[in-house]
């Protein structure tokens, strides 16, 4: 298979608003993180085999450890109470865009207490810039579902993460293109840091984001899979470092051609396609197969984001997303936040990788690693 390689930049939005976007190397603490010395902490929600939040979760019945080294626990407190500041960044969708308008309402009906609680809303990718320069924090889900109204399925800022392979030739002279980020310069992401940095006081920080699986596949090649894989370690390295979970609802939750549809149409070539239509099928067929390996790598992208943050992925078949809502709500109400001592913070990497485990929870949503804040 030859692939011609285009790369993509992102173009920078000249906005006043966005100015000060938090470089990958810079780690902000949380409040939590800050005090008391020398303890860390981190969110969690704990679910029964039945998906049911778990209730009056004590300090005893909580184990944190990193690299299988049990750690002190000194606190685990009731985090519902905690002000959220919730980002929802829709994902410019020609077809499922409403839908996606209609979770966004949804979730905020569900979720905020007007006066305590805010949300910001953008949208990524499409196929018109992102002019808007102010983006505001709605503290009314009225004021949100007015907003999400408004938005234009075409328009969004740019997006990290945009691969996509496809063959644009026709004929037995084939070639496949493949289009990709580098994961540099401006986007929704550095957008998403500036909102979470903007406001000091103590919250609960989430995003719920709409992702398109393919769209994060690692890609043909040493470069491009290279570049996929730093970009995506660099969104949760940050994210934990501002203390921000994920939650990720993908848009697609179909895998490309079945076998039995693969075969069908390599047995309608021969009507069409004369003389080397053998090699043109079996070119097409190793092509299809090739976007199956990009999409579910794609898929395990998507769900390290949410996994690694703290968050879920989710994959939904009903119509607006209603059983994702439903369980990110689920989620939410039901957060808690443990405070450990970290084994050592002299180590020479700023990542720790923990595990959060919770007696008699059948599902613990937790970071997979808190970042070291450099000593000034």
């Amino acid at each position: 298979m030859r692939l011609i390689k285009i790369l993509i930049v992102p173009f920078v939005l000249a906005a006043a608003v966005f100015a000060q976007v938090m470089p990958a190397q810079e780690k902000e603490s949380t409040p939590a993180q800050r005090a008391p010395e020398r303890t860390v902490s981190v969110p969690f929600s704990a679910t029964d085999g039945h998906g049911n939040p778990l209730r009056d979760v004590s300090k005893d019945s909580v184990s944190v450890s990193e690299n299988n080294q049990a750690l002190q626990t000194v606190q685990v407190q009731d985090a519902s109470d905690v002000p959220l500041d919730l980002g929802i960044v829709l994902l410019a969708s020609k077809q499922k865009f409403e839908q996606e308008q209609a979770a966004a309402i949804d979730l905020a009906k569900r979720v905020m207490k007007p006066g305590r609680d805010k949300v910001f809303v953008i949208t990524a990718s499409g196929d018109k810039p992102w002019t808007t320069a102010n983006i505001p924090w709605l503290t009314d889900p009225a004021a949100v579902a007015g907003l999400v109204r408004g938005l234009d399925k075409n328009t969004g800022l740019p997006d990290l993460f945009i691969f996509n392979i496809a063959t644009n030739e026709v004929g037995v002279q084939r070639s496949t293109i493949q289009t990709y980020s580098m994961g540099t310069g401006f986007s929704a992401f550095d957008v998403i840091w500036a909102m979470m940095k903007n406001d000091p006081r103590p919250a609960r920080r989430a995003v719920v984001i709409f992702r398109l699986p393919s769209a994060h596949s690692p890609g043909f090649g040493e470069k491009v899979t290279r570049a996929s894989e730093e970009t995506h370690n660099r969104v949760i390295t940050v994210a934990q470092s501002l203390g921000v979970t994920f939650f990720t609802i993908g848009l697609e939750d179909i895998l490309p051609q079945s076998e039995t549809t693969r075969a069908n149409i390599q047995r309608d070539y021969m009507p069409t396609h004369e003389g080397n239509s053998v090699g043109t099928r079996e070119y097409d067929a190793k092509l299809d197969r090739a976007k199956e390996l990009q999409y579910t790598a794609g898929r395990q992208n998507v769900e390290r984001i949410a996994d690694e943050t703290g968050g879920r992925p989710l994959w939904s078949n009903r119509k607006n997303f209603s059983d994702a809502i439903e369980d990110i709500a689920s989620e939410l109400s039901a957060r808690y936040i443990v405070s450990f001592v970290p084994a050592d913070k002299s180590a020479a990497s700023p990542v720790h990788p923990i595990k959060v485990q919770v007696a008699g929870a059948a599902h613990v949503s937790a970071p997979r690693a808190f970042i070291v804040q450099p000593q000034n």
